[in-house]
């Protein structure tokens, strides 16, 4: 009778804990994200409450907030910083609900292994949809830079991928050179990929979210815009943003820029591209060279004048660690 008694105690206590769970403050919208994770841990408990065998599914909305927020862009530490909150309610809710002993040992483990369903749940199901939508944005930003450097498609694309276009960018040819690891037989194509994930990521931070860059393990373009939203905090590249790309690439980056109207970006993309392949064959050493003055950059209105394109001397990079 005693231990039926105590089992009715604990199922109680666990009922309690999912009505406190799934309590929402007056004034608190239902679509809140500490309203919808605390819902999210009520349902986790609800199904380990049985004790089934084999472990009940995790219950579906987990999974899908997760990957809705995701989308949204909401951090994954925010996410799982609110899941932790409510556990820490759930277990402020349990200490001071007056039960035995071996109530509140039921009611902790049962709640831990709540937020261990949640975690897991929620921090796979977020990482997946990030992933995907990273992959789904670098293609809409690929497609994009073709079209900008084709100068054809370029306001529908944009419309279509929802990636705002500047009125003038900074062309930049960027030729990469082989890694030593990509020598080695075997392991060529896994390194010259690792080479260039290290180029796209150290592109990000100095450059902005808005540059644009079509790249290969060999080099390739690099559009950075030119407008008033980045007046304030100019974003461009600089021979000392070269030197951190070729640390971060483990190789010295050879690379040309000049810039103007977008309209113009097929042009310029051509001329900065011809002068890095003179470079290359004069086996200039590595760095940034500016393409030079090709005439009025902003207008697009008639014909361009253009002069030759002449070669400065660049800083020496500095070379990072062997991979």
């Amino acid at each position: 009778m005693a231990g039926t008694q105590a089992g009715s105690g604990i199922t109680t206590l666990h009922s309690k804990l999912v009505e406190h769970l799934r309590y929402r403050p007056r004034g608190v919208p239902p679509g809140d994200l500490a309203t919808i994770t605390r819902n999210c841990l009520a349902e986790a408990v609800k199904v380990l409450e049985t004790g089934s065998f084999p472990a009940a599914p995790e219950p579906a909305e987990i999974a899908g907030s997760a990957m809705r927020w995701a989308r949204e862009g909401v951090a994954l530490e925010t996410v799982l910083g609110a899941y932790h909150d409510g556990i820490r309610s759930g277990l402020e809710f349990l200490a001071a609900s007056g039960g035995d002993s071996d109530q509140l040992v039921a009611g902790a483990r049962l709640i831990v292994r709540a937020l261990e369903m949640v975690t897991v749940g929620a921090s796979t199901a977020y990482v997946e949809e990030h992933r995907l939508v990273a992959k789904e944005h670098q293609t809409a930003a690929q497609t994009l830079v073709s079209a900008l450097l084709s100068g054809h498609g370029v306001a529908q694309l944009a419309t279509q991928t929802g990636i705002s276009i500047a009125p003038s960018y900074q062309v930049v040819a960027v030729s990469i050179p082989q890694h030593s690891d990509e020598l080695r037989p075997g392991g060529g194509a896994t390194a010259g990929r690792r080479k260039l994930r290290r180029v796209q990521a150290a592109l990000a931070n100095p450059l902005g979210s808005r540059a644009l860059s079509l790249l290969s393990t060999e080099g390739g373009t690099v559009l950075v815009p030119i407008d008033e939203a980045s007046a304030l905090t100019p974003l461009a590249m600089t021979a000392e943003v070269l030197d951190v790309v070729s640390e971060a690439a483990e190789v010295p980056l050879t690379a040309t820029v000049t810039a103007g109207a977008r309209c113009r970006i097929p042009e310029l993309a051509g001329r900065a591209h011809d002068l890095l392949g003179r470079i290359r064959a004069a086996n200039r050493p590595p760095g940034l060279y500016p393409v030079a003055d090709l005439g009025e950059s902003i207008g697009c209105d008639g014909p361009q004048q253009a002069r030759g394109a002449v070669v400065t001397s660049p800083n020496k990079p500095r070379m990072g660690r062997s991979a």
